[in-house]
């Protein structure tokens, strides 16, 4: 029997665009699909993607100025303007897939506007859906063609009515997809075992993320370890060279600090977390979010991590620190004030949506369902 396709268009700007498209596609997959996944921009323009991928991770760790320029300066700009600019990039490649694999639906968990364009021209009778992996709408992902938009937050709802004129009808608060283990519960005692972590000590976690650009790594983790009774987890994705620099703290520290790579099961290490540390990026914030992990947001960029760290702070989920000496004291208040925690662990509460991937492939099915009845 021949499965139904879906496309997912994504693209490599950091891992969460990715991450969200493979946890839509493992769903689908489940559900009788036979989801095609795209990097549309990487396989359109190879050497350009390569180049602005690399300038992308950078803008991180030295061009917060430049970034904080281009995001909000673009961000003014009308969103038919942006999508009329970026309706040809891509165009010859998306024909290509959409006439291989004939698709149901379209899923973009990335900015892409050639999509619902080349849809709209061509008459294909195949439904645009934009997965927004922010937990704000930067005018890129406004396209007047899409036919649908899954939003993390009622806020990001509002925005795109507010701003950008789109019907509330269009709109659906899902939730930004995870994995479903993040939602499931874990031996906890397997899990002190493997890790070789005391359960008798509170745990902080420090989260350099998938690339491992937070900065002032070490200056944390010294400061942490020489005034906390804590003990410390500190994962550097890969970044080797930061592995490499904070290595010699395990033979100074053995007893209290952890080092890892890159960890695969990174949701067993937020189980037992009581704080973690981290940059604001929206895949890492919302994981915290389903195993209510109270967060401090370490000098998030301007930009989306900037409106990341804001919208979490506003639901007392999360507070946010520009120096070491500050996020120590973070620390050292949510693990010894219990109501600061509890707090925290509300507001994150109050931000998790639960099973988002199975919702958005939900309406995509019934919605392909129940075309296709109307037009037999």
């Amino acid at each position: 029997m021949i499965r139904p396709t879906a496309l997912i268009l994504t693209a490599h700007y950091g891992s969460g665009h990715i991450q969200v498209a493979n946890v839509l596609a493992s769903e689908l997959r489940n559900r009788g699909y036979d989801p095609i996944i795209s990097d549309l921009f990487g396989e359109s323009y190879p050497r350009i993607s390569q180049i602005t991928q690399s300038l992308f991770i950078k803008s991180f760790s030295y061009g917060h100025s430049f970034y904080k320029w281009w995001y909000y300066g673009t961000n003014k700009l009308h969103s038919k303007g942006i999508a009329q600019f970026s309706r040809y990039l891509g165009r010859k490649r998306l024909q290509e897939l959409i006439t291989k694999h004939q698709p149901q639906f379209v899923i973009s968990t990335f900015p892409l506007n050639s999509a619902p364009f080349l849809i709209k021209k061509a008459r294909y009778k195949i439904p645009t859906y934009t997965v927004i992996t922010d937990y704000c709408a930067h005018p890129f992902w406004v396209n007047p063609l899409i036919d649908q938009y899954f939003v993390a937050s009622d806020a990001v709802k509002d925005g795109l009515i507010q701003d950008h004129n789109i019907h509330q009808k269009r709109i659906t608060v899902s939730g930004i997809p995870i994995q479903p283990k993040f939602e499931r519960d874990v031996d906890m005692d397997a899990v002190y075992e493997k890790y070789k972590i005391s359960p008798k000590k509170q745990v902080v976690t420090v989260l350099a993320g998938a690339q491992g650009v937070l900065k002032n790594v070490k200056e944390i983790c010294l400061n942490l370890l020489e005034n906390s009774d804590s003990q410390l987890v500190t994962i550097c994705g890969n970044n080797k060279e930061l592995y490499e620099k904070l290595l010699p703290l395990t033979l100074i520290y053995p007893d209290t600090f952890k080092l890892f790579g890159y960890v695969k099961e990174i949701h067993e290490v937020f189980s037992i977390t009581h704080c973690l540390i981290t940059k604001p990026g929206g895949i890492t914030i919302t994981e915290a979010a389903a195993l209510r992990v109270p967060l401090i947001l370490y000098r998030p960029v301007p930009g989306q991590e900037a409106e990341n760290a804001k919208h979490f702070y506003n639901k007392g989920a999360s507070v946010t620190s520009y120096t070491v000496a500050k996020t120590c004291e973070h620390v050292e208040r949510i693990l010894e004030d219990t109501k600061v925690a509890r707090r925290m662990k509300i507001g994150l509460n109050t931000i998790h949506i639960a099973q988002s991937a199975k919702l958005i492939s939900d309406y995509s099915i019934h919605k392909t369902e129940r075309q296709s009845s109307l037009s037999r």
